[in-house]
């Protein structure tokens, strides 16, 4: 079983609670489908946007490999939308120990709604 810790995007936290993260993790889809069993040991965001200045981001990083993560995905909205994610990714590759996987969930077809719909 992989030990796996999420880092999504703070800004889009206020409009997303893992909708597409969850299913794609209990489903094992999108990046998840690498693995055969996955136990998720935290759900984290980046901190804030950070003006390419990756401390907030690597400082929780490492704080979930401290909780047992042993590989951590970048969510697929922080990718999508952060204009510091090369300086966060090379940052957290070089500095947390654990691989990092970009992405979590398949990106939503253009005009699919942000999140599914409720009951």
């Amino acid at each position: 079983m992989t030990k796996v810790g999420i880092i999504r995007c703070q800004e889009q936290s206020n409009d997303c609670a893992g909708w597409s993260c969850f299913p794609a993790l209990r489903e094992r889809t999108g990046a998840f489908a690498a693995y055969s069993e996955v136990h998720l040991v935290g759900f984290e965001t980046c901190g804030g946007c950070g003006r390419g200045r990756p401390n907030k981001i690597v400082a929780r990083a490492k704080r979930l490999k401290e909780h047992g993560a042993e590989v951590i995905h970048i969510g697929s909205c922080l990718l999508g939308s952060c204009p510091s994610k090369d300086a966060y990714l090379k940052a957290l590759q070089e500095q947390v120990g654990v691989p990092i996987v970009e992405g979590t969930h398949p990106t939503r077809p253009p005009g699919a709604p942000p999140h599914p719909p409720g009951p």
